[in-house]
C-alpha cells in the first residue's frame, strides 16, 4: 500500500486523516457523515460544511472543529 505524506496544499481535513492513518471511508463509517461529503471537503469541492457534521468528524479525529476549517483568503493578512 502507498504511504501518503502531508503537503502544504492539503486541506486541514486531509492532513488530519494522514496524521491518524485513517481513510475517508473509515472516517465516514465512524462519524456517520456521508463519504461523498467527506471527499468533497477534503478536495475543496464543498466550501460550507454543516457544523453538526464537522462536530462528528472532529470527535472521530479527536480534534476541534477549528482544526478542520480553512481560513478565508485574506484572513491571515
Amino acid at each position: 500500500m502507498r504511504r501518503i505524506t502531508i503537503s502544504d496544499n492539503m486541506t486541514p481535513l486531509a492532513k488530519k486523516l494522514v496524521e491518524r492513518g485513517m481513510t475517508k471511508k473509515e472516517l465516514a463509517e465512524k462519524s456517520g457523515v456521508p463519504l461523498g461529503t467527506i471527499d468533497q471537503w477534503s478536495r475543496r469541492l464543498r466550501k460550507s460544511p454543516n457544523v453538526y457534521q464537522l462536530y462528528k468528524v472532529a470527535q472521530v479525529l479527536e480534534c476541534h472543529i477549528e482544526d478542520l476549517i480553512e481560513p478565508e483568503l485574506g484572513e491571515n493578512e
